[in-house]
């Protein structure tokens, strides 16, 4: 499967749970509004019941509204999997005067993908088993909070602070907004593959993204199918040779074997078949293709693989840093994570009725990222991916009218030159008091 039908096949589950993800922050961000005229802790316990009482109830609603279909869904998938990949291969059964056996009557193959579209959507429900949102610890850092810890213990600590006089209402309202929008809804659920486990590092207390977890199981067992069936192919066709895809911008281990063909053997051997960090495993856009010596044709020269990692291995400059293809795609997609963030803030401030400038800041700020993310493509070469930034909950308009626009730019650059003139003021004097001292001596 090429990199670009991967993106199309799982850009459906990813969106429900980006689409999950900004329905529980809502929810949150509007139980405070809801507590927003508390003055003190006592009317707290009193309200508290009643704006946080349902709050479990309300979060399994949300999910279930999510997930369900998944299966339906995850099955259509795989359906159009086998479509493309089985019958790819039916020209070579053609050329060598094999039998070619329709899905619908290869009861082995069935097996396979029956399986594999159960353990995907038991990985699917999973992932919404466990979620929660990365918040500060209380020392500096950060820690994995459960939803129900997030509503019950986080969210209620917080608006008695607030009811106490700790804080006014619009500082709760940006400080949960700003922490739920950089940490994103995540999972606490562990994914196996390979023998390896992915999806949360406990040493480190890294969770993945419900989206991108989704996302990477989907891929995940996109690839197994794809493996199954190319193994039965080449069975059935007589060969030990592969022929691996290629595809631009692969992570430099993998650019290292994609293209070319290979043994049974050597797919284990050289591209890490069967481990998570090789061909098939974690995210892996690759996969192979049975290869006929004498009768097939090799879809990628070793000339035009080497002109290909060449140019992908030759840097581009923007803004005095410079970045190979990968290391270009891999900062376009902090890019994307980051504008959504921000798109998602300007939706909980509004949701919030934070103060006007607060939320015309996150527009402004939204529209200079937009602006850096379209210059950085182009420099780059690569294709602008703006599907990544939205989810399907956008009220109203995100980016600022130009007028207000071009004020803040224009703010902006002077403040950047009042903190210029202030650090060379400081290197002047710095400058300066090392003279003297020299001067005494």
């Amino acid at each position: 499967m090429d990199q670009s039908y991967h993106d199309l096949l799982a850009a459906g589950v990813e969106k429900r749970f980006r689409d999950l993800e900004m329905a529980i922050m809502d929810d949150i961000i509007r139980r405070i509004r809801k507590a927003g005229t508390i003055t003190d802790s006592a009317d707290w316990q009193i309200q508290r019941l009643i704006i946080l009482g349902n709050s479990t109830q309300d979060i399994e609603d949300l999910i279930r509204k999510a997930v369900d279909g998944n299966e339906e869904e995850v099955r259509r998938l795989y359906a159009e999997v086998i479509e493309r990949e089985y019958t790819r291969d039916r020209s070579l059964y053609e050329q060598i005067g094999k039998e070619f056996i329709p899905y619908e009557q290869n009861p082995e193959l069935q097996q396979i993908t029956d399986a594999l579209v159960q353990q995907s959507s038991e990985e699917l429900y999973n992932i919404t088993k466990s979620t929660g949102f990365m918040l500060d610890n209380g020392h500096g850092g950060k820690v994995f909070t459960p939803l129900a810890d997030v509503y019950n213990g986080y969210l209620d600590d917080a608006i008695t602070g607030m009811a106490n006089g700790a804080y006014d209402y619009n500082t709760l309202v940006r400080r949960m907004v700003s922490q739920m929008t950089a940490s994103g809804l995540r999972t606490d659920h562990a994914f196996s593959d390979g023998g390896s486990d992915y999806g949360v590092d406990y040493a480190s207390g890294w969770h993945n993204r419900v989206d991108v977890a989704a996302r990477r199981a989907l891929l995940t067992g996109f690839g197994q199918l794809t493996g199954h069936v190319t193994d039965l192919n080449a069975q059935r066709l007589g060969t030990n040779y592969f022929e691996v895809t290629w595809h631009a911008g692969a992570r430099p281990d993998h650019a290292a074997w994609q293209g070319k063909v290979y043994t049974k053997e050597q797919l284990t051997t050289k591209c890490g078949l069967g481990t998570g960090p090789g061909l098939l495993g974690w995210n892996c856009r690759h996969t192979y293709y049975p290869f006929i010596p004498g009768v097939s044709e090799r879809l990628y020269t070793d000339e035009w693989l080497e002109e290909q990692n060449a140019r992908e291995n030759t840097p581009r400059r923007f803004r005095g840093k410079e970045y190979t293809t990968y290391e270009a795609t891999q900062k376009q997609r902090q890019m994307e994570t980051a504008m959504r963030a921000r798109r998602e803030q300007v939706q909980l401030l509004r949701a919030g009725g934070a103060d006007k400038e607060d939320i015309t800041i996150a527009q402004c700020k939204y529209q200079a990222q937009l602006e850096q993310y379209r210059s950085f493509s182009k420099a780059m070469g690569l294709e602008e991916q703006t599907e990544r930034i939205y989810t399907g909950r956008t009220p109203g308009r995100i980016s600022p009218s130009p007028q207000v626009y071009a004020q803040w730019q224009a703010e902006q650059a002077a403040k950047a030159a009042n903190r210029a003139k202030e650090r060379a003021e400081k290197q002047r004097r710095a400058a300066q008091d090392a003279a003297q001292k020299g001067a005494s001596t």
